[in-house]
């Protein structure tokens, strides 16, 4: 497939140009005029791109590009300089996609988790630009407190890394915002939920969740946002036809 509508499917479908981002979201690095073969991850890092070369792909894209990380060099040297020249030599080009692969209603990672506890009335909040990054969701009947740790162990597949169940004793309403959200804690007890699922947390959340008494479960920055390239990889094969999968390198944070 021509690389340019390769470009345009992919961003008709995650519409970037709806959300306000902070890093590249699209076509990151032109390395080819064609896509025959896909492969997807979380982050752009070293053993992507092996990856990408073993399976023989020309296409990688992602969910945290180059430059995503605070501080993170965008210019060409270094460890940012040897990666490019590896995409480049070996024909590869790369797509980012953040924010979009947050909060799409169909291959997004939110969206995703909602489904897989089995929420229903799912809406959105923590609107960046156009669009909502994460969803809102009640069960039909309520659940006890570990009755929800022990699904979301069955939801992601290297369980919870921190349970602070301070709140509610049952769950019912549940806010889900995949990476490092906690700071929507406010607007998600605004909602009327008792419940937050994300990634990764700062030092000072257990001390808000306690002293607001709510619940939070993280469960890892990398392992809450396999859903999307994941499913972006299906989608991408079913409809395109192009051979696409994904990979994942785990990251325990």
């Amino acid at each position: 497939m021509n690389i340019s509508d390769f470009s345009a499917w992919l961003d008709g479908l995650l519409e970037p140009h709806a959300f306000k981002d902070y890093c590249v979201d699209g076509l990151c690095v032109e390395a080819s005029d064609k896509v025959t073969r896909v492969v997807t991850g979380v982050s752009f890092r070293d053993r992507l791109i092996d990856a990408a070369i073993e399976n023989k792909a020309d296409c990688i894209i992602v969910h945290h590009p180059n430059g995503f990380w605070q501080g993170e060099n965008r210019v060409l040297v270094g460890k940012f300089g040897e990666r490019m020249r590896r995409l480049m030599q070996n024909g590869i080009s790369l797509y980012g996609y953040h924010l979009p692969l947050d909060g799409h209603p169909e291959v997004g990672n939110n969206v995703l988790i909602a489904k897989a506890f089995g929420l229903k009335n799912l809406e959105g909040f923590i609107r960046e630009g156009e669009r909502t990054v994460g969803y809102v969701g009640e069960f039909e009947e309520p659940v006890s407190r570990e009755g929800f740790v022990e699904l979301a162990c069955g939801v992601f597949e290297h369980g919870v890394q921190h349970a602070l169940m301070y709140g509610s004793e049952t769950v019912r309403k549940v806010a889900i915002c995949s990476g490092s959200a906690a700071s929507a804690i406010g607007e998600a007890k605004s909602l009327g939920c008792d419940t937050f699922v994300t990634g990764e947390i700062k030092e000072n959340v257990p001390i808000t969740v306690e002293e607001l008494g709510f619940n939070l479960l993280a469960c890892g920055h990398h392992r809450t946002e396999i859903f999307g390239v994941r499913a972006l990889a299906r989608k991408i094969e079913a409809e395109l036809g192009i051979p696409a999968s994904f990979v994942d390198i785990d990251n325990p944070v």
